[in-house]
């Protein structure tokens, strides 16, 4: 057993789990997004392919987990930093690197982003891939509706002006 006790170990070992579990969820998770379709044999297509991603994620974030968290206690601990230091250091850089690669998968593929970080991209980005949604690459504007108020001197005739009344005063 490597030095640094059983919470050294359990850290060790944390590394590719969590990566492979970041992998899996970065894999499967836009699943949770689509909207369900209990009449169509899509729906079930669409989980396989989902279902190919999380286990291809899970490989790699437990490979690039273990890879990161593994070279990066070795160097530490070769340039003398002390047993807990390195372990402490490569599990912090293992969870920005791992966010880091999160981030660039999704940015490469942006079928596996979720909604939440769609949305964060700004209302022109989103208000686009709505529009892609539904069909229409231009989506049609809503006709500008007159406010009949804006006009200064009311109907002449009597019932149309009471309506002008009740909706303006």
């Amino acid at each position: 057993m490597r030095p640094g006790g059983a919470w050294g170990s359990a850290l060790r070992v944390s590394w590719p789990v969590l990566g492979g579990a970041w992998g899996a969820w970065l894999g499967f998770g836009g699943y949770l997004r689509l909207p369900p379709n209990a009449d169509s044999f899509g729906s079930m297509l669409a989980l396989g392919f989902f279902v190919f991603f999380a286990v291809i994620g899970l490989l790699a974030g437990a490979v690039a987990g273990a890879l990161i968290g593994g070279s990066v206690e070795a160097v530490l601990q070769r340039s003398g930093a002390g047993i807990a230091a390195a372990i402490v250091v490569a599990t912090v850089l293992n969870v920005l690197a791992l966010w880091q690669i999160a981030g660039f998968v999704q940015a490469k593929y942006p079928g596996l982003r979720s909604q939440a970080a769609a949305a964060s991209d700004g209302a022109g980005a989103a208000a686009g891939r709505a529009a892609a949604v539904r069909g229409s690459a231009n989506p049609v504007p809503e006709p500008s509706r007159k406010n009949s108020c804006a006009e200064p001197p009311p109907p002449p005739q009597s019932r149309e002006r009471a309506a002008w009344e009740s909706e303006c005063r």
